[in-house]
């Protein structure tokens, strides 16, 4: 993909890594208990979401892992996660947030809700990604759960979620940064698929 791609390999820093991370536009990875309603946030993630980034990694309730949701987004975005909770399987959706301090932004959110054998939802993870600058303004709000016809780069992404997850207590940093280099790239992908996208629809 170019030589931005190059630019990260194992041994990559975890502060250099984060830095292409968010220069895609991947700003945050979120992990949510659905039968607890805990979620768990990283540093890019509770800074947005929460508006403290030193509250990422710690148990947060659904309000404080949501209180910099823009006031105008709270109500139906909360409703959408909930119910998407319930049902389980892939979703996406975009909404503004209001961290303390920052001007406001649009974050893409997706995700996937596992489901246990009973058929309950137990684990839902996903990743933020920044689309501030490629939104157009007065586009309607995109909040669905992921169609049956997916794009490949959609299910690239939850497989490395999922990935993601399940390396985190291996305690291999090699790998680690592997899925988080690949999730990086898929990100900047899916932000020109999302770009791409805008523009069709506004022709």
């Amino acid at each position: 993909m170019g030589s931005s791609a190059a630019a990260i390999r194992p041994g990559t820093s975890d502060a250099d890594l984060r830095a292409a991370l968010h220069a895609s536009g991947v700003v945050g990875v979120w992990e949510w208990d659905v039968a607890r309603r805990r979620v768990v946030l990283d540093g890019g993630a509770a800074g947005l979401l929460a508006g403290d980034a030193c509250l990422a990694g710690k148990p947060l309730n659904f309000e404080q892992a949501t209180a910099c949701i823009h006031p105008d987004d709270q109500d139906w975005l909360i409703d959408y996660l909930l119910s998407s909770g319930r049902a389980g399987g892939a979703f996406c959706c975009e909404y503004r947030v209001c961290p303390p301090g920052r001007e406001d932004r649009w974050l893409l959110s997706r995700g996937r809700i596992d489901l246990g054998d009973d058929g309950r939802p137990v684990l839902g993870h996903g990743i933020l990604i920044d689309i501030t600058e490629s939104r157009s303004a007065g586009q309607d709000i995109a909040a669905a759960a992921q169609e049956p016809d997916v794009h490949p780069l959609e299910l690239a992404a939850d497989h490395c979620i999922a990935a993601r997850e399940a390396l985190a207590g291996a305690g291999n940093s090699v790998l680690q940064t592997l899925i988080d280099s690949a999730l990086w790239e898929i990100g900047r992908e899916l932000a020109r698929l999302e770009q791409a996208q805008r523009r069709r629809s506004m022709n």
